[in-house]
């Protein structure tokens, strides 16, 4: 009487594995397609800025240096654009739109700004002379899940845009672009470094990243 048991036991068992067979199948297949075809999903997302005042009146001017970067075998493909001050020398923009398969939003958003702002600062040939800071501003024309941070630079002898020695000041803002009622939603992640020799400039730079669409 006990045989019979067994076998079902044992069929039950087999067919629990089984269905642990196909799914780890079914995810190992989805895993390599993204590993694949991914980077043919993630396209560069322009980045457009709307009646900036500093633009329109010339006091600033751009974009210059647009470049399409790939990163990650392509997964994450980045925009960037920069904008200088009318006098090529006081202030600099660097604007960074990432896209990515998967928005950014649920990894460490921290290290990437950070991360980011140090490839660029090396770019400059600028030198970051502080640790940096996550301001708690809050600036109503930008994102609410906008991250805001500040550091002091300094120009080495391989900067070309400012001088040898100058003391800059770096301030970033970074935010995820919202979906809204997008059926798939890719990641897009923005990030603006403000390098200028003044709060001014600072603050100019501030209003044209207000713009940006």
């Amino acid at each position: 009487m006990d045989e019979p048991e067994l076998r079902i036991g044992g069929w039950v068992q087999q067919k629990k594995r089984g269905k642990i067979r196909r799914l780890f199948s079914f995810l190992l297949i989805i895993t390599v397609s993204l590993l694949v075809g991914g980077p043919t999903l993630v396209n560069f997302s322009n980045i457009e800025i709307n009646d900036s005042l500093y633009l329109n009146s010339g006091v600033w001017n751009g974009p210059f240096q647009e470049e399409n970067i790939n990163e990650f075998n392509g997964h994450l493909k980045i925009k960037k654009m920069t904008y200088e001050s009318l006098d090529g020398e006081s202030g600099k923009l660097i604007i960074l739109s990432l896209s990515s398969l998967i928005s950014l939003e649920y990894f460490d958003m921290h290290t990437i700004n950070v991360n980011k702002v140090k490839e660029e600062m090396k770019k400059e040939g600028l030198e970051l002379t502080t640790n940096g800071n996550i301001l708690s501003e809050i600036n109503k024309n930008l994102p609410t899940n906008t991250n805001i941070y500040q550091w002091d630079a300094k120009a080495t002898s391989e900067a070309f845009f400012f001088e040898d020695g100058e003391e800059i000041f770096v301030k970033v803002y970074s935010w995820n672009l919202d979906c809204g009622d997008k059926t798939i939603c890719k990641g897009q992640t923005i990030i603006c470094i403000a390098l200028a020799k003044d709060l001014n400039y600072i603050n100019q730079a501030t209003e044209i990243i207000e713009k940006v669409k």
